[in-house]
């Protein structure tokens, strides 16, 4: 079984559509928020992002989320992840959400490479995603 991360997120009155239910971008928010504390539980630190300018990082290239039930403002939700998938360069992180009950409320998934750039965003370039990081993440 890959190393995985588990967290708790409450659904807030932000996060909800007029119609009283999770508003879809929100779930890609707490995926993403999801990811950051599955590297930070396993170990990894991604490069110094406080200047704006780093040089090596995991950016995103696709993302998807299927919904399997509503959930609502005052709701609890759990996210399982983990990597699911390794590539070369890429990984597939796989986050599943589920309700006080157990119950899977969402289930989603997103493709990111391990890069580097020099210089602007167009010189970003997949690279082989570090030995130590695959481990960590349990490749």
């Amino acid at each position: 079984m890959p190393p995985s991360n588990r967290h708790e997120v409450t659904v807030e009155w932000g996060d909800c559509d007029p119609a009283g239910i999770v508003y879809y971008p929100s779930y890609f928010r707490w995926i993403d928020q999801a990811t950051y504390r599955l590297f930070l539980a396993a170990g990894v630190r991604r490069d110094d992002v406080s200047s704006g300018q780093w040089k090596e990082g995991t950016p995103l290239v696709a993302a998807e989320c299927s919904f399997r039930r509503a959930s609502q403002h005052g709701e609890k939700l759990t996210i399982e992840s983990h990597v699911e998938r390794f590539g070369r360069s890429s990984f597939t992180i796989r986050h599943v959400f589920r309700d006080a009950s157990g119950e899977v409320a969402a289930e989603g998934k997103e493709t990111r490479i391990w890069a580097r750039k020099d210089g602007n965003a167009r010189s970003l370039k997949a690279v082989p995603i570090p030995q130590d990081v695959r481990k960590k993440l349990g490749g």
